[in-house]
């Protein structure tokens, strides 16, 4: 996998999940076992907002020739992913959400995984 392939992929995830977060909230709330309260689905459609933005740069990104520029994105989704698994992992266990919240969790850790490989192994040329 390349930074570009990596960053298409997160790009159309993020994007997915935060329209999702953003038309509907209480739904997905539900979905993970959480009654849909209107502080949960204001916090919910602020991630939303954010994983849209997400979406926006890692899509951009996916062009960039320099490879300072990528390599600043990939460790700034680094940085994120891992965030985002630990708190996952952390509301998983505290049964703060059921156990679908499992598969996000997957998504968080290959994403993450994505970005360390993409990471160690810098392409010779991005021309």
């Amino acid at each position: 996998m390349d930074a570009k392939r990596y960053f298409t992929i997160s790009a159309v995830l993020a994007f997915l999940y935060g329209v999702l977060f953003e038309l509907l909230p209480g739904p997905v709330t539900q979905l993970f076992g959480v009654t849909p309260e209107a502080h949960l689905t204001f916090n919910l459609r602020l991630f939303g907002a954010a994983l849209i933005g997400l979406a926006a740069t890692h899509w951009f990104a996916k062009d960039f020739k320099d490879w300072d520029a990528v390599r600043g994105v990939l460790i700034g989704a680094a940085v994120g992913d891992a965030l985002i698994l630990l708190v996952n992992l952390w509301g998983t266990f505290r049964g703060l959400i059921n156990a679908l919240a499992w598969s996000s969790t997957l998504v968080a850790a290959l994403l993450l995984i994505g970005a360390i490989y993409c990471l160690m192994n810098r392409p010779m040329s991005r021309a």
